[in-house]
């Protein structure tokens, strides 16, 4: 448990054990990777070549900027779920996918789980989660990003205050944690620190997706945001759901069938 494994061990089309930086190895029938599927190729497996038309040739999603607010002050204005759009949309979309970088007008998301959970934050205080789309790592744009962090955190306050009138929120925040795409990176394995996985553009779905088992090797299994059926956590939950009912089947523990039976009983 918590042990960040260091490769896979491979033996002709299985993968035969995995070692852990620790040097501890484990052996077993079946493998189910739900680390992101590329990260995995790259790091994990020793097929450099598939590894690296992964890496190159896929288009992968965006990025986050995150920040996580506790504040000593109650906001009642700041909604449960809260939109904010920037000005040009079209503009906005390029900047992030096209020159991966922070829009001149970002849009954002702010959540404030307080409004349907007086649990989140002391009696008079807020919690609130702050979403800021913005590109992934790339070498070649130039990302200075605490430049970009800090004009994010000024983007959203500047609106808050004049939109929602939390002029003195800066003022009353007790708490702060950032996540920015070097977190999703280093933190996560996201490769690129794409927060989403791999893109969902017409030749990365559907049938075109990386599949949820490894060519090769055919007691590998993926599950996750960068394999079938896609991003998203509904999907990765459904992803999850796939993967087990694939296993069970080509292992015949158990149909397809029974399985789908017994979580339809168990979510009755």
């Amino acid at each position: 448990y918590n042990a960040p494994v260091k490769k896979l061990k491979v033996a002709g089309s299985k993968v035969a054990g995995l070692e852990l930086e620790d040097g501890r190895e484990f052996a077993a029938d079946i493998f189910v990777g739900n680390a992101d599927l590329p990260y995995i190729y790259d790091q994990l497996l020793p097929d450099r070549a598939e590894a690296k038309k992964l890496i190159e040739e896929k288009l992968y999603t965006c990025s986050t900027i995150m920040f996580y607010w506790g504040v000593d002050k109650e906001y009642p204005q700041i909604a449960h779920h809260n939109v904010f759009l920037g000005g040009d949309y079209k503009a906005s979309f390029d900047q992030i996918f096209n020159d991966h970088i922070l829009p001149e007008a970002p849009s954002f998301y702010v959540h404030a789980p307080k409004r349907t959970d007086p649990a989140a934050a002391p009696e008079g205080q807020d919690t609130l989660y702050v979403l800021v789309p913005v590109g992934h790592l790339d070498a070649r744009s130039k990302q200075d990003w605490d430049a970009l962090i800090q004009r994010a955190r000024q983007t959203v306050l500047t609106r808050l205050g004049n939109e929602l009138g939390a002029t003195d929120l800066e003022r009353h925040l007790k708490f702060e944690m950032v996540y920015q795409p070097k977190t999703w990176k280093e933190r996560f394995n996201l490769v690129n620190g794409s927060a989403f996985g791999l893109s969902h553009n017409f030749w990365q779905v559907g049938y075109l997706r990386p599949r949820n088992r490894h060519a090769k090797y055919k007691n590998l299994y993926f599950a996750g945001a960068s394999t079938h059926p896609g991003t998203g956590l509904p999907i990765v939950l459904l992803s999850a759901r796939l993967t087990t009912e694939r296993i069970l089947k080509e292992m015949g523990t158990i149909s397809v069938q029974n399985v789908k039976k017994a979580m339809l009983a168990a979510a009755d």
